[in-house]
């Protein structure tokens, strides 16, 4: 039977990146592209240890998988198969496929289906990702997703703050109920709970009359907006996107992004994209809700 040392001599040439495994000796081989990849060290044999700085994410379920879970349950052999792969604050999609060589020795294969600088591409699976999931969804699982989508678009529009609000206490009331904030920037949804719409008069009027608040620049804001430049101020925020959402042609609440390191020129691509996440969400929360009132007439 072929130790993994004269299986891995002809497999290390495959021209895509490839992992090795064996299962009796817990040790890992990775070809160059594989080394590449997962920013390895060029050692001969590697251990769980030297995957450590990596995460994996089943695109579907959203849970983090450990290399390991790869090999040992994850995985069909010879089923072409996704994973995310998170690493250095880039995310990239792989396709992978796993492969029995002996009955203690397996591989996978990884191959980049969407590259970290193209972000049509990410965004689209993404968003699709986004919409298979959300198609039914349970009461238990919204918070999970909602996380996910935030951070989505937070990246994708370079934004160091995303956040969904919705409002409560007969639309009088807003609360900040989800966020996703960039490495090094301070959280703010603990402070934005129960916030009188009146405090910020300028935003509500734009947000009733158009369903959208973008802003650039914080500092040009008028002077009939000072409630709502002090607050963006107090948060360090430079730009402010932020998209309406709707229920029953009624303003429930709103989704949106903030830029705290720098300026953003938000785009018509910014804007689409946030629109297209809010109503994923929007359509989410008629699902549970039709779920709930379908349970409640079953039950009677």
């Amino acid at each position: 039977m072929n130790s993994i040392k004269e299986t891995w001599s002809t497999l290390k040439y495959l021209p895509f990146a490839v992992l090795v495994h064996d299962s009796k000796t817990h040790i890992y081989k990775a070809n160059k592209q594989a080394q590449t990849l997962f920013n390895l060290k060029k050692e001969t044999c590697l251990d769980e240890n030297h995957f450590k700085h990596i995460t994996l994410i089943s695109p579907l379920s959203k849970k983090p998988l450990y290399l390991q879970n790869l090999f040992d349950d994850y995985l069909l052999p010879n089923v072409q198969n996704s994973v995310v792969l998170e690493i250095d604050q880039t995310a990239f999609l792989l396709s992978i496929k796993f492969a029995y060589i002996t009955d203690t020795v397996s591989m996978i294969t990884f191959e980049i289906e969407k590259y970290g600088n193209d972000e049509n591409g990410n965004f689209d699976v993404v968003i699709s990702n986004i919409s298979a999931d959300l198609i039914d969804i349970q009461n238990d699982d919204i918070d999970s997703h909602i996380n996910y989508a935030l951070k989505a678009i937070g990246t994708v529009c370079h934004a160091d703050r995303s956040y969904l609000f919705t409002f409560h206490d007969n639309n009088t009331k807003m609360s900040n109920t989800h966020e996703w904030v960039n490495k090094g920037i301070v959280p703010f949804k603990e402070t934005l709970q129960d916030v009188p719409k009146n405090e910020l008069p300028y935003f509500f009027k734009l947000m009733n009359d158009t369903y959208l608040f973008k802003v650039n620049d914080v500092a040009t804001l008028p002077v009939s907006a000072q409630a709502e430049k002090d607050e963006f101020e107090l948060q360090n925020i430079k730009s402010v996107l932020c998209i309406g959402l709707s229920y029953e042609k009624e303003l429930v609440g709103f989704i949106g992004c903030d830029c705290v390191a720098e300026q953003r020129e938000w785009t018509d691509v910014d804007l689409i994209r946030l629109k297209l996440v809010g109503e994923i969400l929007t359509n989410a929360f008629k699902n549970i809700n039709y779920k709930k009132s379908w349970n409640l007439l079953s039950n009677n």
